[in-house]
């Protein structure tokens, strides 16, 4: 029976390999795959954004092969750290979940590659390689939702949102509160209230519960979260459930 990993020559130096998902079983499926390859060597594993930042100062991996939501929100934050600290290590995000239309901003954040759930074996493997040998990886079937949106043909209204600003709609959307956002971007809460306000000029939104559900109709926050009713308006002039 073939091998279920590329037949091409491995390379001749051992790529060290950090695994970040907060899921067991998904960190364990991944250690199986690489675990055919001679030349990837799992050096470690992590289950939240702050123990990826100890793992890769402590084993110094090649490639952190990272999840897109590790933690609840995007990774962009993450991955900007990771620069500013100097670490010596590549990102690749990997993302179970689908097609992801902000894949340009978390590349422009400095992930070296990008990787969608419709991968092989044989796909995951060859990032991996890639990104090691200093190259970049985009799944084949990003390529086409890339080039549109390096064009502009398809811009959405959070685009235009800072960094910042787009870490706290992430995180806002995933139900974390002012105070949390707070302590993970290390700043006042008065300034994520600054940040919140921003965005909802920006986004031309009304209210929280209106970010929330913009954040998870674009596909900003995990799957899992669950957007908030639409308020009803009652016919006889007075709010629903008074």
């Amino acid at each position: 029976m073939p091998p279920t990993v590329p037949l091409h020559p491995a390379p001749t130096t051992t790529t060290k390999l950090l695994i970040a998902d907060d899921r067991l079983v998904v960190r364990e499926g991944l250690k199986r795959i690489v675990a055919e390859c001679p030349d990837i060597k799992v050096v470690g594993e992590a289950a939240t954004q702050d123990e990826v930042l100890e793992q890769v100062a402590a084993a110094q991996p090649d490639v952190v092969l990272l999840d897109l939501f590790l933690g609840g929100p995007k990774v962009v934050g993450l991955i900007r750290e990771l620069q500013r600290r100097h670490l010596p290590c590549r990102v690749l995000v990997l993302s179970l979940q689908g097609q992801d239309p902000d894949a340009l901003r978390i590349l422009g954040a400095g992930a070296a590659g990008y990787i969608g759930k419709d991968h092989s074996r044989r796909q995951l493997v060859d990032a991996i390689r890639q990104v090691a040998r200093g190259g970049s990886y985009v799944s084949p079937s990003l390529a086409n939702a890339l080039i549109t949106g390096l064009s502009g043909g398809g811009r959405r209204r959070h685009d235009v949102l800072s960094d910042r600003e787009y870490q706290v709609l992430c995180r806002f959307g995933s139900g974390i509160s002012f105070k949390q956002i707070a302590a993970e971007l290390g700043v006042s809460p008065k300034t994520v209230s600054t940040y919140r306000s921003r965005i909802l000029e920006k986004l031309k939104l009304k209210s929280n519960a209106a970010i929330i559900r913009y954040a998870i109709e674009h596909h900003l926050v995990p799957a899992s979260i669950t957007a908030p009713p639409q308020r009803r308006k009652s016919t006889t002039g007075h709010s629903a459930g008074r």
